[in-house]
């Protein structure tokens, strides 16, 4: 885990997840690179107006040189907060398939959430956690910007996500000096593949030589997802690590219930993986 990705939602401050992921750039001695995308800008159609694409665009180029014209900005920012190797990147065009690009060059997506932040929009945030490819840690606009572990809070299904989400977190879960493991109740599923000895996870802990302090934890939709924050709050939890759920394989920028509620309630940092 050595090249962290920030995404910008605006280019004249830099927030609070931007402060997280320069401090563990700092950390893993990681590069930073922040990106800001510029989307085209699509006008509203009414009677009486026509269409002004000749302006949308004129609006679009702008938005996207300033963008670049914030790099001296961010660069000087980012060495003062002690991230390592900063890079400014400025993209115009769709977001998702902005993120895709950049993401097979990275390891790790930062994005914000919460107060007045464009991502409090839980369907925006959605679509990045289950599009980009990337696992992401999400910061809350109220959740402490600088970077500790000293308890991480690790929600476990038995489900391919969650698999992939405590797989990702590895180098950070080394870091941790306390994991509690709150294990939720496991979802069915057929496999036409007969596994001898079954995959377990406190094995895959014992083989990676971390320690864990087990819960458990029996919900299912809503009441999952404010008893899995009950939990991380009591355990004095500095970051989450959960599996981010869609509600169907055909329709999966739809978010589960309880990956919904984390996103729109919690107040720490989140590490979620679809």
């Amino acid at each position: 885990m050595q090249d962290f990705l920030a995404l910008a939602t605006g280019y004249r401050e830099w927030p609070r997840h931007f402060e997280f992921a320069a401090g563990l750039s700092s950390l893993c001695a990681g590069s930073l690179t922040g990106l800001f995308v510029s989307e085209p800008i699509v006008p509203l159609q009414s009677i009486d107006t026509p269409l002004a694409f000749p302006e949308m665009y004129t609006i679009t180029a702008d938005l996207t040189r300033q963008a670049r014209e914030a790099e001296a900005s961010f660069l000087s920012w980012a060495a003062a907060s002690g991230a390592r190797q900063p890079h400014w990147l400025v993209a115009e065009g769709s977001l998702s398939p902005a993120l895709a690009h950049a993401g097979n060059w990275h390891d790790l997506l930062f994005v914000e959430s919460g107060g007045d932040s464009p991502l409090a929009n839980v369907g925006s945030l959605g679509q990045i956690l289950l599009t980009c490819g990337l696992p992401c840690i999400v910061v809350p606009q109220s959740a402490n910007a600088k970077p500790r572990f000293d308890t991480v809070v690790v929600a476990w299904k038995g489900t391919a996500e969650s698999v992939r989400a405590v797989h990702a977190a590895l180098p950070l879960l080394r870091r941790a000096r306390r994991i509690v493991l709150v294990h939720g109740e496991p979802k069915e599923s057929y496999s036409s593949v007969d596994w001898t000895p079954q995959f377990d996870i406190d094995a895959w802990f014992a083989r990676h030589e971390l320690k864990i302090d087990g819960r458990t934890f029996q919900s299912d939709g809503e009441e999952a997802g404010a008893g899995l924050l009950l939990n991380a709050y009591e355990a004095g939890a500095d970051l989450l690590v959960m599996g981010a759920y869609g509600r169907s394989r055909f329709s999966e920028w739809i978010l589960g219930g309880a990956t919904r509620h984390v996103l729109q309630h919690a107040r720490l940092p989140l590490f979620l993986r679809h």
